[in-house]
């Protein structure tokens, strides 16, 4: 009978050791998740037959932020500038808001794309303003890539594609 008796007190510690294990594994983690990175992506509208394209901006963890401009087709040995500019496509006005660069398309047919990296700031009136993710979707604003045109006397700027992005989308 003793035999039994130094048994009990062992099972009954093992059920203790399991039940706390159990309850520590159910635990919930108290650590802050990161929140989830952002992305919004706007169709350019294409003219000239050239191909289509697209502006994507995508949230960085520290609430800065990259814009791509991407063309998909493009011609052998032209430059196109990709910029940003204030106001709707339809206002019909072209006030610079952001120069994202230009681009000399190696291939005939090749996509051509600009990125404005890690932005967190821009210029306004000669002065720099915080400007995060959602500063750009609140923006009205508009993407155009174009190409100087010299076929034509005197040259002048031809508009690959176009489209509204941040509130003008909307």
């Amino acid at each position: 009978m003793r035999k039994h008796t130094y048994r009990a007190p062992g099972k009954a510690l093992l059920a203790i050791a399991l039940f706390g294990i159990l309850f520590a594994a159910c635990n919930d983690d108290d650590s802050p998740t990161p929140p989830p990175k952002r992305s919004k992506e706007y169709a350019f509208t294409v003219s000239n037959g050239t191909g289509g394209g697209k502006v994507i901006a995508k949230e960085l963890t520290d609430s800065t932020f990259d814009l791509v401009m991407r063309i998909d087709k493009s011609t052998r040995d032209t430059t196109y500038k990709f910029a940003l500019y204030k106001g709707k496509t339809a206002d019909g006005t072209l006030e610079l808001f952001q120069e994202i660069g230009s681009i000399k398309s190696q291939t005939t047919g090749a996509a051509v794309e600009a990125k404005w990296a890690s932005v967190k700031e821009v210029t306004v009136d000669g002065g720099k303003k915080k400007f995060n993710y959602d500063s750009l979707l609140k923006y009205q604003a508009f993407a155009r890539v174009s190409f100087v045109d010299q076929t034509v006397t005197p040259a002048r700027d031809s508009v690959v594609a176009i489209g509204n992005i941040g509130a003008s989308a909307q």
